[in-house]
C-alpha cells in the first residue's frame, strides 16, 4: 500500500471517529409537530453602494452594534465601518500585492466567505474563514481585536479534509463554507448546495472549535445537519450566511444559476430565513433535509431584490421584527449593505 493511500484511510477513519452519530429524539426533547411553524417577511428599507469594498461576503458587528466589521472574497482588507456604515479603516489580512485592479484574482483568492467574532480568555477575536472550494482556500485568519488588531492565518486543510470526508466528498469545488456563527456553547458552519447539493449545517462545541484553532488542539467532534431550502424558479438556494441569537438560527441564501462553487452565475434572488435550533434533531438525514422557513428578500415597491445576499448581523426589535444588516454582492467587484425588516410570524400548523 502506498504512502497516499495510507493518509486517506486515515482521514477517512478520523472522519468517521469525530462525527456523532444520529441524535436520539427524546421525551425531553420538543416533538417535531409542537416546534413554530413561521411565515416570513423580509422587506429592504435602505441601501448603501460602495465602491472601494470589492465583493463583501462577510459582516459581524463591532460591540453592541458600534459599527460593524465587513470582509470581501475579492480583497485582501478586512473593513471598518462605524455605525453609519462608513469606511473608517481598513486593515491588511495578507500580502496585499495581488490586489490587482481592485480584486484578488479567482485563482488566488484565499475566498473569505465568512466571518464571527468569539471570546477566547480575556482577548476577543475574528474569525475569518475561506470557504475550502480549493487549495488556496484552505485558509482562515484570526484577528485579535485586543491585541491591536493582530492578525495570524491559520491552515485549515486538515480540518476542510476531515469535513470532506463527513460529507463524503471526492471532487475539488464541492466544499463551499459559507455560514459562520460563534455562540458560547455551539459553533454552526454551513456548507451552501450548488446545483442538486444539499444544504448542509455542521454544529460544533465552541470549547473544542476554539480550542483547536487557538491551540491546535485535537479536531472538534461534529454533527451534522441537512435542510431543504427554495427553489427560485428552477435555481435552488444555498445558505450564504449565520448569524445565531438566542434559540435561533438566521441565515442569508441567495439563488445563484451555477453547475459549481467556483464559477459565478445569474442571481435569481436572495433569501433571509430563520432555523429553530430545537428542530436540529429532525434534520439529520441526507435523504429528507428538513424544509426550513425563509424569505424572499424584496424591496419597498414589492419587487424581488437581485443583489446576492451574502452575509448578517441580526438585532431584535421585538418578538416579531428584527432589524438584519445584510451585505451583497454583483460577483463584478461591486459591494452594498442593506438594511432589511424581517418580521416574524408564528402561525399554527394547519395555516401553513
Amino acid at each position: 500500500m502506498n504512502y497516499n493511500c495510507l493518509i486517506m484511510l486515515f482521514a477517512a477513519a478520523l472522519a468517521l471517529s469525530a462525527c456523532k452519530p444520529e441524535e436520539t429524539i427524546s421525551r425531553s426533547l420538543v416533538p417535531k409537530e409542537e416546534l413554530p411553524k413561521y411565515e416570513l417577511e423580509a422587506v429592504v428599507q435602505e441601501s448603501k453602494l460602495y465602491e472601494g469594498l470589492p465583493s463583501a461576503s462577510g459582516i459581524e458587528a463591532n460591540g453592541n452594534m458600534e459599527g460593524y466589521f465587513v470582509v470581501g472574497d475579492d480583497s485582501p482588507y478586512l473593513y471598518q465601518l462605524d455605525e453609519e456604515f462608513n469606511v473608517i479603516n481598513e486593515l491588511p489580512l495578507f500580502d496585499t500585492s495581488g490586489f490587482i485592479n481592485g480584486r484578488i484574482p479567482k485563482a488566488a483568492k484565499p475566498d473569505l466567505e465568512s466571518m464571527a467574532r468569539f471570546r477566547y480568555g480575556r482577548d476577543e477575536y475574528l474569525l475569518l474563514l475561506g470557504s475550502g472550494s480549493s487549495p488556496a482556500r484552505n485558509r482562515a485568519f484570526l484577528v485579535n481585536l485586543s491585541e491591536e488588531m493582530a492578525v495570524k492565518e491559520v491552515d485549515l486543510s486538515r480540518f476542510y479534509l476531515f469535513l470532506r470526508k463527513i460529507l463524503q466528498i471526492e471532487e475539488e469545488g464541492v466544499l463551499n463554507l459559507e455560514g459562520l456563527a460563534i455562540g458560547e456553547t455551539y459553533t454552526y458552519l454551513m456548507q451552501r448546495g450548488v446545483g442538486a447539493d444539499t444544504n448542509a449545517l455542521f454544529r460544533f462545541e465552541t470549547d473544542d472549535f476554539v480550542g483547536y484553532l487557538i491551540n491546535d488542539a485535537e479536531l472538534p467532534i461534529a454533527a451534522l445537519y441537512y435542510f431543504e431550502l427554495p427553489l427560485s424558479g428552477q435555481v435552488q438556494a444555498g445558505f450564504s450566511g449565520a448569524y445565531v441569537s438566542e434559540e435561533k438560527l438566521f441565515f442569508t441564501a441567495s439563488a445563484e444559476d451555477t453547475a459549481n462553487a467556483i464559477e459565478d452565475g445569474e442571481v435569481v434572488g436572495s433569501y433571509l430565513g430563520v432555523i429553530d435550533l430545537r428542530s436540529l434533531p429532525y434534520a439529520t438525514s441526507p435523504a429528507k433535509p428538513l424544509p426550513i422557513a425563509a424569505s424572499l428578500i424584496r424591496n419597498q415597491d414589492g419587487t424581488v431584490y437581485k443583489g446576492k445576499a451574502e452575509s448578517l448581523v441580526v438585532e431584535k426589535l421585538d418578538d416579531k421584527a428584527y432589524k438584519v444588516i445584510v451585505v451583497s454582492d454583483d460577483d463584478l467587484g461591486g459591494s452594498e449593505l442593506l438594511e432589511v425588516l424581517l418580521r416574524l410570524e408564528e402561525v399554527e400548523p394547519d395555516e401553513v
